[in-house]
């Protein structure tokens, strides 16, 4: 017989109590786990410098790229941009079967909050409520990143397509309220003319 202090006994010690405690360890690996029912926050953080750029989700839309996509036509002084699907019809369907996607693509709407460590600036506003469920999600994401949209201090919209700066209102009322919203003079000038506003498709 083996004395308790040899290895097989202490091998079977060992045994005999894992034998012991595997009903009070099956119990435990059953568990029920909650289910978290929340996705993960549409945000990513990059250090630029001395800046901290935040990469903020407002949603995704189908483009229709044969329109978004242009070519320039003619030298340069005289040089026009017009699209793909004008420009030379079938090449923009041509260029995205080869990378195996067809119109409309799914593209992302996103923003991107500078925290320039005094100022809290952010470059375009998302689509807001102007794509439907397509968008509307920047300031929940904006708050998912650990901000809240009174503390932007600067909105500075690259242009004035809806999908960048819908998100600047929210049901009537400035969606970043302390914030000043920046816009380039060229592009005021073209969207407060009455004529150009008219001429825009709806």
């Amino acid at each position: 017989m083996a004395s308790a202090s040899s290895p097989a006994w202490r091998g079977a010690a060992l045994l005999a109590a894992a034998i012991a405690m595997a009903p009070v360890l099956t119990c435990n690996a059953l568990a029920a786990a909650p289910q978290v029912r929340t996705q993960a926050p549409g945000f990513y953080r990059m250090m630029l410098g001395d800046f901290e750029v935040t990469a903020l989700l407002d949603g995704t839309h189908p483009f229709p790229v044969q329109q978004v996509l242009a070519r320039q036509t003619g030298q340069a002084g005289g040089a026009a941009q017009v699209s793909l699907a004008e420009a030379s019809p079938g090449e923009a369907d041509a260029l995205l079967a080869a990378a195996h996607l067809k119109a409309p693509v799914e593209g992302a709407i996103n923003a991107f909050l500078i925290n320039t460590g005094a100022k809290l600036v952010l470059i375009d506003s998302g689509a807001g409520a102007l794509y439907g469920a397509d968008g509307g999600h920047l300031l929940g994401n904006l708050r998912a990143a650990g901000y809240r949209p009174e503390q932007v201090d600067a909105v500075l919209l690259t242009h004035l397509h809806a999908d960048h700066v819908g998100g600047v209102n929210l049901n009537g009322h400035m969606a970043f309220p302390n914030a000043t919203v920046h816009v380039s003079q060229r592009d005021a000038d073209y969207w407060l003319n009455p004529a150009n506003r008219a001429a825009a498709p709806a």
